[in-house]
């Protein structure tokens, strides 16, 4: 399952391939976002401050709710691992948490990549690198600054 997943097509493992204009040009929502770590901080920032970015509305706050609402827990059969999922969004995970407060939801990405959305503390943090990680979940890099997010916060 697991090879079917990442593997597929075969050519995305392909040196370039990630980064061709066709690749970045596709609209494949579930895989190939290409923002800033700040646009991603910023995106979920509103959803962890009541839902509006710019007097624009992203979400209601019933939708917010449901964010950080697990829906699913047990061994994910692709990645190999225990995860927590809500609707749309991965949960903090018995052993990789976006920080301390439980109601966090957002998603790790591609080579280390990371958003996620901290209501209680009411933070949007997004990580973005240029050296792709290896790591199923949290690269050891995010968690190293959302360590140090928290002890600024503290």
């Amino acid at each position: 399952m697991p090879a079917k997943a990442f593997m597929n097509p075969m050519s995305m493992l392909v040196p370039g391939v990630l980064s061709s204009r066709a690749w970045r040009g596709s609209e494949l929502p579930s895989v190939n976002a290409h923002v800033t770590a700040r646009a991603v901080a910023r995106l979920y920032g509103a959803l962890a401050c009541g839902g509006v970015v710019d007097g624009v509305r992203v979400l209601t706050p019933e939708s917010i709710a449901r964010c950080g609402a697990e829906r699913s827990h047990g061994l994910d059969r692709t990645l190999g691992v225990t995860s927590r999922f809500s609707l749309g969004f991965m949960l903090s995970q018995p052993h990789e948490s976006f920080g301390p407060n439980d109601a966090s939801f957002g998603h790790p990405g591609a080579g280390g990549s990371l958003g996620y959305a901290d209501p209680v503390a009411r933070i949007g943090f997004g990580y973005v690198m240029n050296r792709m990680g290896t790591h199923i979940l949290l690269d050891p890099r995010a968690k190293g600054l959302i360590a140090a997010l928290y002890g600024c916060l503290s």
